[in-house]
């Protein structure tokens, strides 16, 4: 992989990140004699064909490189550099940020909530933990299980699985008692509130990717411990044959998203930080699903994205059983009565 120079500094308030500067102290270093991990998407709950056509295109299409980049970092990583860092300096990352910003907004101590649109997978993890990092020490991230497979990230990671297996269930609940836990301690919970990928909502792409909508377990934890809330955008998406595919396939979805990160490799990742908004001010909000709404437009209008939810659709054919009464009753009531004439 190409040496990048140590920095570039763009205009004021905006920081092109190419490379890390010196670790803090205190970074845990990986030994050669470490057992290397294996990532992949595909997981023991899948079918055998399924896991296989899984792994086979990760192998087609990067994530053979990115393991090897995470071998390095293992075998040679610097005795002082954390996770994050080594991640952001092999792939290249070039993080724009406001750096001035996030200082300012996210408190040096006490609960905090972090949420942040999810456009590209992994790499939002990544850069996240990377800008957090820089501000403080005691926070987790609420990420996909995937990522947990490396030792060296574990310390600051709340894995969520997605086989939907009985492991899989305690896993998440484990996951959501640690959040609050780590809320009541005074510290930071980063989440993604989607759960999932951005994708378009059009079958061929042709429509930027937004997020699914927000789940409301980020109110319960802003409301039970009164934090305040960041609000973090991700400008760009994933690539249009990604769009299609998971469209197409959750597996081919799947199976693309290492690619996704293999190719953003070397490519800016452009990252807006918003205000601090106390947890007062999202009282008066009548649910808990109102709050996460309100949260996902301030997040989008940060990239000047229209955030508002979508409505969900009526699946189209089918009818629901209080639509069917109802229209049997209405059936009956119109029809008239027969009376047979007197005398019969």
């Amino acid at each position: 992989m190409t040496r990048h120079a140590p920095i570039e500094v763009s205009p004021p308030c905006r920081i092109v990140t190419l490379a890390v500067t010196e670790p803090p102290q205190g970074c845990r270093h990986v030994s050669r004699g470490a057992k290397m991990t294996q990532f992949s998407y595909s997981d023991s709950s899948m079918p055998l064909l399924q896991r296989g056509v899984v792994r086979t295109i990760e192998v087609l299409t990067g994530q053979p490189e990115l393991a090897r980049l995470y071998r390095d970092y293992q075998r040679n990583g610097a005795p002082r550099e954390d996770f994050w860092s080594g991640a952001v300096r092999r792939l290249g990352l070039i993080v724009e940020a406001d750096l001035d910003k996030l200082a300012r907004e996210l408190p040096a101590a006490g609960p905090v909530v972090v949420v942040a649109n999810h456009p590209y997978g992994v790499l939002d993890g990544i850069v996240i933990g990377w800008l957090v990092r820089r501000v403080r020490e005691d926070f987790r991230i609420l990420t996909h299980a995937v990522l947990y497979k490396a030792p060296e990230v574990r310390p600051w990671l709340l894995p969520v699985d997605f086989s939907g297996t009985p492991e899989a269930q305690r896993t998440n609940l484990a996951s959501r008692r640690s959040a609050h836990e780590l809320l009541e301690k005074g510290g930071v919970v980063v989440v993604f509130p989607a759960g999932a990928v951005s994708t378009s909502p059009d079958r061929m792409g042709r429509t930027p990717a937004v997020d699914s909508p927000w789940q409301p377990f980020i109110a319960q934890l802003i409301q039970r411990h009164q934090a305040p809330v960041l609000p973090v955008y991700f400008g760009g998406q994933n690539s249009r044959l990604f769009q299609i595919a998971s469209h197409v396939s959750q597996t081919l979805r799947l199976s693309l998203l290492f690619k996704e990160v293999h190719d953003r490799m070397g490519t800016p990742i452009e990252v807006n930080i918003g205000d601090l908004l106390e947890a007062a001010e999202l009282e008066g909000l009548p649910s808990r699903q109102a709050v996460v709404d309100r949260l996902r437009v301030l997040t989008y209008g940060l990239g000047g994205v229209d955030g508002t939810p979508a409505k969900p659709k009526q699946p189209k054919g089918k009818i629901s059983i209080k639509t069917i009464l109802k229209r049997r009753r209405k059936s009956i009531e119109r029809k008239p009565i027969e009376v047979a004439p007197p005398g019969r």
